[in-house]
């Protein structure tokens, strides 16, 4: 009723009512402090110089809507905070041992130099920490995000220490806990929500094989179909865990010298006796840094599988060689001087940004100085995984669409040949039989 009656006295250009607003608005748009006092100099103010309320009218519903959405989310944020402290009233957090997980707010300054923005760090940490408490995992870090068509992945990279029955698996198949099942990761879509990190599942070597002749663009969806030509066994999921195996095992990086072959296996290594990383200046090179991870074998897995039956007059050990000469392994701490992309390039670049100058120079041992200088080591091979090092502190993100970079364009693989038809049965006459003759009665 009021609003109406304001809205009666008007002049040409408004109305009582909307005059009214307007001035409340630049009031509190300016807010100051003796408001009171200067009513009538901003009613004045208003009508001289047209101010109207309208153009801020979307403005204010927009910003509304966005505060609403932010207190959304401090509100799930807190609450995920809380259960890891406190827990709720229907399940009570009880005093747990956190395994150790790395400090990604400090690993989040690092990774800013390599140009990858981790703005959500400290919601990273709290859902990692929350993790290895409810899935009672241990040596757990953040291995990074792989863009999807709807929602995002953010991987978590560990050992899972509960008893999880896989039931029997094929003879091909690398159990939990070996070969490329060797860790556990877990996915989700939106790090705010404890029960949507998901463990990926086991992966066979025809998974890993198929996953390296496609190139699939993620949908967000574990359980979304793989739809591909070759056809891929499996779910979303177990195409993502491939990739993730792929990506984890060619590219994890480890200072030269840390460990050392161990005699009379090649294959195998040792962490080096009494060993301190290394100086700044020592790890300017792509010639100060090896391979840690074996590679994956042409046959899917990281070692041969040698059959239970062998042909007759066959020996184990001269079948063994003859399977490692067709499908070689790769030579372990392997310099990432030698890599090199298809054209002869290198497949890694090194890069030196920040202040390279040590500080503390009389310090005899070099493990003393202090160098903020960060080095940033990028595959070139898979696109968006990056090292970080700086001041002892070691860590390996990836950001990507868990694409392989190839020299050549990719064309999907043709369908087979479609089998001619049978050819057609030469014309025959029809089988027209004579027409029968009615047979005259005899008297």
């Amino acid at each position: 009723m009021l609003k109406e009656k304001l809205q009666e006295i008007k002049d040409s250009n408004t109305n009582l009512y909307q005059h009214l607003n307007n001035v409340l608005t630049k009031i509190l748009l300016d807010n100051p402090k003796n408001a009171f006092e200067l009513f009538e100099d901003y009613s004045f103010q208003v009508k001289s110089s047209g101010f109207s309320f309208d153009k801020y009218n979307e403005f204010d519903n927009a910003e509304r809507t966005k505060i609403s959405m932010d207190q959304a989310i401090q509100q799930k944020t807190l609450k995920l905070v809380n259960k890891i402290n406190l827990g709720t009233d229907e399940e009570p957090q009880e005093a747990t041992q956190t395994g150790y997980l790395p400090n990604l707010t400090e690993e989040a300054y690092l990774y800013e130099w390599a140009g990858i923005g981790i703005d959500e760090n400290y919601k990273i940490f709290k859902a990692l920490s929350l993790l290895s408490v409810t899935k009672q995992a241990s040596k757990l870090r953040f291995w990074g995000k792989i863009m999807a068509r709807e929602k995002d992945y953010y991987i978590a990279e560990g050992v899972a220490n509960s008893q999880v029955e896989d039931g029997e698996l094929p003879p091909e198949v690398e159990p939990r806990g070996s070969g490329v099942n060797t860790k556990s990761y877990w996915a989700c879509t939106d790090i705010l929500n404890d029960k949507d990190w998901v463990e990926l599942p086991l992966i066979t070597p025809q998974q890993i094989n198929v996953s390296r002749q496609i190139k699939y663009m993620f949908t967000g969806n574990l359980e979304a179909d793989v739809i591909t030509n070759p056809y891929f066994f499996g779910k979303e999921k177990h195409l993502l865990k491939a990739q993730i195996v792929r990506i984890t095992q060619s590219t994890v990086r480890i200072p030269k010298g840390q460990y050392i072959l161990r005699e009379g296996d090649p294959r195998e290594i040792d962490q080096t006796p009494e060993y301190k990383l290394p100086g700044f200046h020592e790890l300017k090179t792509l010639n100060d840094w090896m391979h840690f991870n074996t590679n994956i074998l042409n046959c899917g897995r990281l070692v041969h599988l040698i059959p239970s039956e062998l042909p007759d007059g066959v020996e184990p050990d001269i079948y063994q060689k003859q399977i490692e000469a067709a499908d070689p392994f790769e030579n372990r701490l392997k310099q990432l001087s030698n890599d090199k992309l298809p054209n002869n390039k290198p497949a890694w670049k090194i890069r030196i940004v920040g202040d390279t100058t040590d500080y503390n120079p009389l310090a005899k041992d070099t493990n003393n100085k202090v160098n903020n200088g960060v080095i940033i080591i990028k595959s070139l091979v898979w696109p968006g995984l990056v090292t970080v090092y700086s001041n002892k502190v070691l860590s390996q993100l990836y950001y990507g669409y868990g694409f392989k970079a190839t020299t050549n364009h990719f064309y999907p693989k043709q369908p087979q040949q479609v089998q001619t038809e049978q050819p057609d049965l030469p014309e025959q006459p029809e089988p027209n039989f004579p027409a029968e003759v009615p047979q005259q009665q005899q008297d």
